[in-house]
């Protein structure tokens, strides 16, 4: 059964020329479990440049995380410690070749609430860009608290 949930994003990039870059954004979602795997998913806001029109979907099961993005922009990612994940980055001005490179995947998740967290290194064709974290935390919307 979906739940509706609302879904807070923390990311921070330190980029390979020294700076640094933080989000931080919280939005409605729905929430389901399948399969024995966990889905979150989400409309990205209209306030992220580039990404209008876009559902994000992040799925977790043991030891892996995808993030699937479709709309104006199309790509699937896959997060499994130690393994490079390639995948092809669709945006209305082009393709590029996205990589990832996780040392991190974690995920702790409940049918009502959780959170997930990846920590891993972005390459585009091949060259690295960015060190990055991401913090997804879930929780159920209860209709009740505000009573």
């Amino acid at each position: 059964m979906q739940k509706n949930v609302t879904v807070q994003i923390l990311g921070s990039q330190k980029f390979s020329e020294g700076h640094e870059d933080q989000q931080e954004l919280s939005v409605p979602g729905t929430f389901y479990e399948r399969n024995n795997a966990f889905t979150v998913v989400y409309k990205e806001p209209e306030s992220v440049s580039g990404f209008e029109g876009v559902t994000t979907f992040l799925t977790a099961k043991k030891g892996c995380v995808t993030l699937n993005r479709k709309g104006s922009v199309d790509l699937l990612q896959e997060f499994q410690v130690g393994a490079r994940s390639i995948s092809k980055y669709s945006t209305p001005f082009g393709k590029l070749w996205l990589s990832v490179l996780p040392q991190r995947v974690e995920s702790d998740l409940t049918a009502q609430r959780g959170r997930i967290s990846l920590e891993y290194d972005l390459f585009v064709d091949d060259n690295f860009v960015s060190h990055n974290l991401l913090w997804v935390t879930i929780k159920e919307d209860n209709p009740h608290e505000s009573l």
